[in-house]
């Protein structure tokens, strides 16, 4: 079966061939090479603007020096265990409980946790949410979650810029480019990454019950206090940030937490 980084790989270079034939079809020589300028310009988006978009959008800092929560010992500790570098951590200043993670490589990620979550969890629950993070970064989930973020936030952003042309606040081209961020998404994000995330965190902190617990009660504090964040990112975060205020069900892409724990603990509810 192909794995979610291999789909992004294969998409990737299938879109820079596809602008190298439609640029040498359309004009021979100076088609292909503007074909060749578009896939460069492709990929220099995915991999250098995507990485840093939601750390800029949520006004991430970096954690250098004074860390009053013991982030950087947990990081560090719990990256030796997986064998990996540890990754960078930032803190964004929102009240919302939740975390996430981005990076193209499991030896260059970042971890980003949000001021609601460092304030409202305990230090054992919260060594489990880094857990869970370093986790994704480890499998190399961040790659396929990130490139694919990108990719469908584009379109969707087309849409959006190409609706607030229009007159009288019509809605055209959101819609209809909606489906089209979806199944990008659907392509490389399956339920079954969450669930082999949930179930490698559990065995890195030899405990099932610890991570079933913080998911269950970081859902319900997500639900009850959204974040708002860039659009096709929500599948970046531990849980969905934006709880019952998710304009666009299409681009949904959490299980729900009940199917979560039921294939984590075995058991629902906890």
């Amino acid at each position: 079966m192909i794995n979610n980084n291999t789909k992004v790989w294969i998409f990737i270079l299938s879109s820079s061939l596809a602008l190298l034939i439609l640029g040498y079809q359309m004009g021979e020589r100076l088609g292909l090479l503007i074909g060749f300028l578009l896939a460069v310009l492709l990929n220099l988006f995915v991999f250098i603007y995507g990485e840093s978009r939601v750390l800029a959008k949520l006004n991430a800092q970096r954690i250098k020096g004074q860390d009053s929560w013991g982030l950087i010992d947990k990081v560090e500790r719990l990256s030796a265990q997986l064998s990996m570098p540890a990754p960078a951590v930032y803190v964004t200043p929102h009240s919302s409980v939740n975390a996430f993670c981005v990076g193209h490589s499991w030896k260059r990620g970042s971890l980003g946790f949000t001021a609601g979550l460092l304030n409202k969890l305990t230090d054992e629950e919260l060594e489990a949410v880094v857990a869970h993070q370093i986790c994704h970064i480890r499998r190399l989930d961040t790659f396929a979650f990130s490139v694919s973020s990108t990719l469908a936030n584009s379109v969707v952003g087309l849409g959006q810029f190409l609706d607030n042309l229009l007159p009288y606040n019509l809605q055209f081209f959101m819609p209809l480019l909606s489906p089209i961020g979806w199944l990008i998404i659907k392509m490389v994000v399956v339920e079954k990454s969450f669930f082999e995330n949930d179930l490698m965190a559990s065995e890195l902190l030899e405990s099932r019950n610890k991570l079933g617990e913080v998911l269950w009660r970081m859902e319900g504090l997500a639900q009850t206090q959204p974040l708002e964040i860039p659009a096709c990112t929500s599948h970046l975060f531990m849980v969905n940030p934006e709880g019952f205020k998710q304009k666009n069900l299409f681009l949904k892409s959490h299980p729900a937490i009940e199917v979560r724990l039921q294939k984590l603990m075995g058991y629902y509810p906890i």
